[in-house]
């Protein structure tokens, strides 16, 4: 039994090589005019270029863990498209994470905790359409149909402001204030924590003009500063709906072989979850107006099963969690080789699924080498037990940012790497966490994000013991995953 399973299996990997699982290289193949170049297939070594005209919509998915290439493969995507087809691009930046790079590309990078974005702007809606609107977000930031009398109070003091004689336009202050003057405190306070001071981002008139940054090139909206998730869903949530009028009413646009705006979510799961979110109204109706969405996530279940049902595109980075594989092979199907590559991928390492408009007999998933950059991908690799970590020199530092090291802390950290021309072994690394006063628990959880598994913690906190034993130090104890 052993040899013919055996048997089996070599024969399996031989058809791979005979008949690779890839498309037809005339569906992948496209002029540089016409498409976006991302990389090479594994087996063929075929030019892989996303054209939205060979594609059944635009929209396309980034999946993978911290550190394994998400925004790199956004970056190097929007910069070509930029190049090929002139495509402006706008990215709700949820962690602040491109502001540098698109500052580096030449396009502008707006700080929406230093700008004021009125919400109740009309964006050339009837009134009546935009407090619909307006109250469909507060329903997925404040749960309000839980609070079904304060909704309709909140409702009604909407279409009374817009309403009111005089040229001012309305506020969120002015609902608040509204409300509380007719005795409405429990309606007034779900609402006012977007009007008090440190928090009125959306409660005075507006600085910006979304329209004109529709067609300004490459444009950053960072929403990291603002104080809480609350604030970035409804920054988000604004601006989508913005850009969702603005699209509808440039009509519809015959020509599907480019894309005329990118609209760019990365870690956007508050509004990528809901129903009633304006992000699955841009998936379903973009691809008539030229407009492509690109979300990008760690966590494939963060998007509503709408979104993912209407992505023309996915790219699968390293997946370490077989809950989230098995979601994503049961939404786009794949084999079991596919599968444990996926867990196996290094930096930039990919699987691909195009869904084409031309007829086919099955929709493909297929490998390619490492993304292509415009650039060379920074690569730290993290030596932990019997296991290699490859993580994004940028991402990396972005993480021991939130940890807490200080610049001289980073410095000496990278100066490890060097000496090991981009390598440091496991234990190295929790010593050196260990001289900047970091705990236990700590050190663990961090290296848990870095994807290092608990067998491997245990072999790595091992040589950290038996290191500290030849010192005369042996009281060493890994805590448990609840210590």
């Amino acid at each position: 039994m052993d040899s013919s399973y055996m048997l089996s299996k070599e024969l399996a990997r031989k058809m791979i090589l005979v008949h690779p699982p890839e498309p037809r290289k005339e569906l992948l193949l496209s002029s540089p005019s016409n498409g976006v170049y991302v990389g090479k297939t594994r087996f063929l070594r075929t030019p892989v270029f996303w054209n939205p005209g060979k594609l059944i919509n635009p929209h396309i998915a980034v999946l993978g863990i911290t550190g394994s290439g998400k925004s790199y493969t956004v970056k190097t995507f929007l910069t070509r498209a930029s190049l090929i087809w002139n495509t402006n691009a706008i990215i709700i930046d949820w962690v602040g994470e491109y502001g540098e790079w698109v500052r580096q590309a030449g396009g502008r990078v707006i700080n929406l905790a230093k700008e004021r974005l009125n919400i109740l702007d009309l964006v050339g809606l009837p009134k009546r359409s935009r407090i619909k609107q307006l109250v469909s977000a507060l329903d997925i930031l404040v749960d309000l149909k839980s609070f079904p009398d304060e909704r309709d109070e909140i409702e009604d003091a909407l279409e009374h402001v817009y309403n009111r004689r005089g040229k001012k336009k309305p506020h969120l202050l002015d609902v608040v204030k509204l409300l509380e003057q007719r005795g409405k405190k429990k309606a007034a306070r779900l609402i006012k924590r977007f009007t008090e001071e440190g928090t009125d981002f959306f409660a005075g008139s507006s600085t910006l003009d979304i329209k004109k940054l529709t067609t300004s090139g490459l444009v950053s909206i960072d929403l990291h500063q603002l104080p809480t998730e609350e604030m970035r869903s409804l920054a988000g949530l604004t601006i989508l709906q913005y850009i969702k009028e603005l699209m509808r009413a440039e009509g519809m646009k015959q020509d599907h072989g480019h894309v005329r705006l990118f609209v760019v979510l990365d870690e956007a799961w508050k509004i990528s979850q809901d129903e009633r979110s304006d992000v699955i109204s841009i998936v379903r109706e973009g691809r008539k107006y030229n407009f492509s969405l690109i979300i990008a996530t760690q966590n494939p279940t963060d998007m509503h099963k709408t979104i993912f049902s209407n992505i023309g595109t996915v790219f699968v980075l390293r997946m370490i969690l077989r809950e989230y594989r098995d979601y994503l092979r049961k939404s786009i199907g794949y084999s079991d080789f596919l599968d444990t590559e996926i867990s196996k991928f290094g930096v930039g390492d990919a699987a691909v699924n195009m869904i084409f408009s031309e007829r086919q007999s099955k929709v493909m998933t297929f490998l390619m080498d490492k993304i292509d950059g415009e650039e060379p991908l920074l690569i730290y690799k993290i030596k932990g037990g019997n296991m290699m970590v490859e993580i994004e020199r940028e991402q990396f530092v972005r993480m021991l940012y939130e940890l807490g090291l200080n610049e001289s802390q980073l410095s000496l950290l990278k100066s490890e790497f060097e000496k090991g021309d981009g390598l440091l072994e496991g234990e190295q690394l929790v010593a050196v966490l260990e001289k900047f006063g970091y705990s236990r628990p700590s050190i663990i959880s961090f290296l848990r994000q870095l994807g290092i598994d608990e067998k491997n913690l245990v072999r790595i906190f091992s040589l950290v013991k038996m290191r500290k034993a030849t010192k005369g130090v042996v009281n060493v104890v890994l805590e448990d995953s609840n210590g």
